[in-house]
């Protein structure tokens, strides 16, 4: 499915800009800031089910979970596919995508229907760029939330050593 976002209109603003208050990437931010921010930011309805992004597809845009569940996940070997993790209201994905202009790491897949806020990566960087320490606020949490989840890899990637599990195949020997 290819979402299609929207812009959003005058009176969503506000309610968008209240749901971001509640992302790790805005919680350094006063409401003003956020809601500046929010009049950026389209809308993208998706019904449960959907594939969101597909590991490998070229990605520009960071979504901002508004409202329900994603699952992340990555193709291991053939059809194998493992769950990486799962995704709530307030969370994020795409950020890799603009950060470093590659194609998606991982495919992702609704579980409910869902209700995102995305941006695309010129439109980020512009907007930031436009207002420097709006800008080194949110690298500063994007860089931790990267961080956070580079860690968790890290432990997962021990816990699978300790137990015997071949991390980087599914073929015994």
């Amino acid at each position: 499915m290819t979402l299609s976002p929207r812009p959003l209109h005058k009176d969503q603003i506000k309610q968008c800009a209240r749901a971001l208050q509640r992302v790790s990437l805005f919680a350094a931010w006063k409401f003003e800031e956020v809601e500046e921010f929010a009049a950026h930011v389209q809308i993208a309805p998706c019904p449960a089910q959907e594939v969101v992004l597909w590991e490998g597809d070229a990605g520009d845009v960071l979504y901002i979970i508004a409202e329900g569940n994603v699952v992340v996940s990555r193709r291991l070997k053939g059809d194998v596919e493992t769950v990486i993790c799962r995704l709530h209201a307030g969370d994020f994905f795409g950020e890799l995508d603009v950060i470093d202009d590659q194609s998606a790491s991982a495919n992702v897949q609704t579980e409910t229907s869902c209700l995102f806020y995305t941006i695309d990566r010129h439109t980020l960087y512009r907007e930031l760029e436009s207002n420097p320490r709006l800008y080194s606020k949110f690298l500063l949490a994007l860089l931790k939330e990267v961080a956070k989840r580079l860690r968790t890899t890290n432990q997962r990637l021990i816990d699978a050593i300790l137990w015997g599990i071949d991390a980087t195949s599914l073929d015994p020997g």
